[in-house]
């Protein structure tokens, strides 16, 4: 269910904040502005200067934040996840004597496995584990919309929905266990065959003859336009592709379901295809450096057709 809710104020709560990618900056960025105490730590600590003139504390080692009330993760994948847990450098190390952490809160894109993994561990130190992976793009999140899946133990979930609406606009409580990280692997793959779609329809109209903007304009205004839709439409329109979300990244995500699906007997053709699309992109060079997007590009080199830059409608 959707909660709007009266969530627990932050006042009181000290957090530590552990990855600054270009999400995790944003995120981190957003809870800073909202007035609550957060200190950081990142494995090159130079990414957290933009945090430190806003106000927030680096944190000197990972095991630091484990000093803060809650801690608030966003990694790249499984491994750097299982990183955080390990038992001699991660952030339960130790005896538990200096640790002051009571939950903590992944906001990560990985498998439900590695998700279970860390709640185990967290459980045998007598940490409340909660997944919280969120959907939107730096530039969805700055703007404050930005939505979340939690799901976890009971006892973290009330701070853990407070610290994602001074983030985000919405959080849905999910579940008791890593459902979040279900929903959110199964978003992706969607998000992932949407665009596949776009991008074949957009060369197939210009291959047409019919101008792209002309394409993407109805679309918005029908049925099946979606926020989506109307983000990518420069990017289909102008082919400038600054990233927002890297094939690399949208094809990990897209493994992960499959993953899943595997583990499920669940056939997926679709999401098969459209792997294979994006390891083409990814592999063949139009994807470096820009946009998931760019998968428009590919199916252009794929029909044998050239497109050229257009001015939005």
């Amino acid at each position: 269910m959707t909660e709007q809710p009266t969530a627990a104020p932050l006042a009181d709560v000290t957090i530590g904040w552990v990855g600054l990618g270009r999400m995790g900056t944003a995120m981190a960025t957003r809870l800073v502005e909202s007035g609550a105490d957060v200190a950081v730590w990142n494995r090159t600590a130079a990414k957290a200067d933009p945090l430190l003139d806003l106000g927030a504390e680096l944190l000197p080692d990972l095991i630091d934040a484990a000093g803060r009330d809650v801690v608030f993760s966003m990694v790249l994948d499984d491994a750097a996840l299982d990183a955080l847990h390990d038992p001699e450098h991660g952030l339960l190390a130790g005896d538990g004597a200096s640790r002051r952490m009571s939950v903590w809160i992944d906001g990560s894109t990985v498998s439900s496995t590695a998700a279970q993994r860390a709640a185990d561990a967290a459980a045998a130190a007598g940490v409340a584990f909660v997944s919280a992976p969120i959907s939107g793009n730096p530039g969805v999140v700055a703007a404050g919309n930005a939505i979340f899946a939690i799901s976890g133990d009971e006892r973290g979930l009330g701070v853990a929905e407070a610290i994602c609406l001074a983030i985000g606009r919405a959080v849905h409580r999910v579940g008791g266990s890593t459902e979040a990280n279900v929903i959110k692997l199964c978003t992706n793959a969607l998000l992932a065959v949407t665009m596949q779609s776009v991008a074949e329809i957009a060369v197939l109209a210009d291959k047409a003859g019919v101008s792209r903007a002309a394409l993407m304009s109805f679309i918005n205004d029908s049925a099946v336009g979606s926020p989506f839709t109307r983000y990518k439409t420069a990017n289909v329109v102008t082919l400038d592709f600054p990233p927002t979300f890297t094939p690399e990244g949208q094809r990990k995500d897209i493994r992960l379901a499959l993953e899943l699906a595997h583990e499920l007997e669940t056939p997926m053709p679709v999401l098969n295809t459209t792997e294979v699309a994006f390891s083409r992109l990814v592999s063949g060079g139009l994807g470096e450096g820009r946009d998931f997007a760019a998968l428009v590009l590919e199916v252009a080199r794929d029909a044998g057709h050239t497109l050229e830059p257009e001015e939005l409608s």
